[in-house]
């Protein structure tokens, strides 16, 4: 298969589906930080590459329910929101014939309604000690399917209260990667058992 793999600089994904045997390409704005094929631009411009499968990985920073309640505050933050929304459907539309588009939850769902419910998982489905709710769009492809649960911690609070929690969460359940200024880059990474996942079931 000829797979894009857009807006992944990481080369995680792309690199999963070179492993079994197909042509993947990666493209991001940012150069590759893996060795691989890559096209360092807008994707917009190798749309229509003539290829079977994209996974998408578009930016959530103005998508997200995390930050969507600064838009009220910020109007130009909003109209980033609607520049995002126009982003992925294109993204949708595209002349592919299998797409996937990975995001956390937020305004997708309710913006977007020419697009089906997603599937949410989590890495603690695939093998890696994480908790990340992420939502996977898909066109003409089956939903993935969980190949190594990771237990949790329960924490158990004052109240007698349990929570779980994994391995990229404190016991308040709040993420614990360093507040380094790689953060949000190191947060946005697809962790390897989802990329395996993808490639397995889709390739």
């Amino acid at each position: 298969m000829r797979v894009l793999v857009a807006c992944e600089y990481s080369g995680r994904v792309r690199d999963a589906f070179t492993a079994r045997g197909h042509f993947a390409m990666s493209c991001d704005i940012l150069p590759t930080e893996s060795e691989g094929p890559h096209y360092q631009g807008n994707v917009l411009e190798v749309l229509e590459d003539n290829w079977d499968l994209m996974i998408a990985h578009p930016p959530c920073t103005y998508l997200a329910s995390s930050g969507l309640h600064w838009n009220k505050k910020r109007p130009e933050r909003a109209l980033l929101t609607e520049d995002a929304l126009e982003f992925i459907t294109t993204l949708w539309k595209a002349p592919i014939p299998k797409v996937a588009i990975e995001n956390p939850v937020g305004c997708i769902n309710t913006r977007l309604k020419f697009m089906p419910k997603p599937q949410y998982v989590h890495p603690y489905m695939f093998g890696d000690d994480a908790s990340k709710k992420t939502g996977l769009w898909m066109r003409g492809l089956a939903k993935l399917e969980p190949t190594d649960s990771i237990p949790p911690r329960v924490i158990e609070s004052p109240s007698g209260r349990k929570y779980q929690r994994w391995g990229n969460q404190y016991d308040c359940g709040r993420d614990n990667t360093p507040n380094t200024p790689n953060r949000a880059k190191e947060r946005s990474l697809t962790y390897m058992g989802i990329a395996n996942a993808m490639a397995d079931k889709w390739g």
